[in-house]
């Protein structure tokens, strides 16, 4: 990582407060999640969405700070807050800060007033935080200083950001985009929530592919067990992939009409193994408790036959201090043998996270040529049966108790 910024010779000096996004709803586990792994960090102030910490004279965070937290969309190092009715006055007060003037990216926007998906609210950028973004923008043209508002930033950029936690209370502060989500306004990436799609789950995975990396190229074979209605299985349609869906419940028409699309209207532990033999990537977003979907994915990912380059989970909480298991579940999943794991509550997550893990971490390496899987051999047909035999009588006596 380098010690200097693009046109900031001198970045901002750390603060004594950083500010915190997380989803509405979430304050509670994120608080917890966030002093669990920073004992250094004390609760300073919390809205719904908007938390700050008061950082420790005694064991102070590095200038480029990591925070360690699965449940924190966005973070960075809070300088204050402003409020008047005069939204103007405001961007002109915050234009004269020193920490302003050392950067060319601004990101401004709102903090989430509902949980993703109610009312018709999604994550992104609002038409009120782009008028104010464009306040910002004429302020800097009037004295020729070059800023970029609301765009995705390159790696380590210096970012100023300024929340709108109220539309007339603004905090502001800074952060180096050091993580690909950091890159991202307000932590959320511009996907097109106006897209037609068959459920929310189009969402979840496009936000989840662009924060891990992970590239489905044409041609993929892509399991995911849980599909119905569809969501996820038409964006990997729409990159070409071939997909298994794995669900007892009925998938949407326009799917099953998909020539690359093949049903499989069973719960995932009744699958045969061999089913899997040739794919690629995994996924599972299951109505189960966490523990139960990891289950389920290691019993097809411990088998012979199947050698998956990478899995994607969306694992849900029925309620939110659960969230405190979040470390235990991604040990769980690297002792599959998995050399990459990684767990975010993505924006479009609801009580949820994503957690993503590869055998191998350069599979997310944008751009890798695609490999095409093997035809099987009549050995590993005869292999085949036999290893069909065993799964299906460990099946047999997992089925009672397990369902998707």
């Amino acid at each position: 990582m380098a010690d200097t910024v693009s046109d900031s010779p001198t970045p901002p000096a750390p603060a004594p407060f950083i500010f915190v996004i997380c989803q509405n709803g979430a304050e509670s586990a994120t608080k917890l999640e966030i002093m669990n792994n920073h004992p250094n960090l004390n609760l300073a102030f919390s809205r719904p969405g908007f938390i700050t910490f008061k950082v420790s004279s005694e064991t102070p965070l590095p200038q480029r700070f990591t925070l360690k937290s699965a449940l924190a969309r966005t973070y960075g190092w809070s300088l204050g807050k402003c409020t008047s009715q005069d939204a103007s006055s405001m961007v002109a007060e915050i234009s004269t800060l020193a920490e302003f003037k050392k950067s060319n990216h601004l990101h401004v926007w709102q903090r989430d007033p509902f949980t993703p998906g109610k009312n018709g609210f999604e994550p992104g950028i609002s038409a009120l935080a782009n008028e104010v973004g464009n306040l910002f923008k004429a302020t800097a043209d009037e004295a020729s200083t070059k800023l970029v508002v609301n765009k995705e930033s390159k790696p380590d950029d210096l970012i100023f950001d300024v929340v709108m936690v109220e539309p007339n209370e603004w905090w502001y502060g800074y952060h180096f985009a050091s993580t690909v989500a950091g890159r991202w306004p307000g932590g959320t990436p511009a996907i097109d929530t106006t897209v037609e799609t068959y459920s929310r789950a189009y969402l979840k995975l496009s936000e989840a592919l662009l924060w891990s990396g992970i590239t489905i190229q044409p041609g993929d074979i892509c399991a995911e067990i849980g599909s119905a209605p569809g969501g996820a299985c038409q964006l990997l349609l729409e990159k070409g992939a071939n997909v298994i869906g794995i669900d007892p419940a009925e998938m949407e028409t326009g799917i099953l009409e998909h020539k690359n699309f093949v049903h499989i209207r069973k719960r995932g532990s009744d699958v045969k193994r061999k089913e899997f033999r040739n794919t690629k990537w995994l996924l599972s977003d299951l109505n189960a408790d966490p523990k139960f979907s990891i289950e389920t994915v290691a019993d097809i990912v411990n088998h012979p036959l199947v050698d998956v380059k990478g899995i994607i989970l969306t694992l849900k909480f029925s309620e939110w201090k659960n969230a405190t298991s979040i470390s235990d579940l991604m040990k769980a999943v690297k002792a599959l043998g998995f050399q990459v794991v990684k767990a975010r509550q993505l924006a479009f997550n609801r009580r949820e996270i994503c957690l993503v893990a590869v055998k191998d971490k350069f599979v997310l390496r944008l751009g890798k040529k695609h490999v095409k899987p093997k035809k099987p051999t009549q050995s590993d047909k005869q292999s085949d049966k036999q290893s069909d035999k065993q799964s299906d009588k460990q099946s047999d006596k997992q089925s009672d108790k397990q369902s998707t």
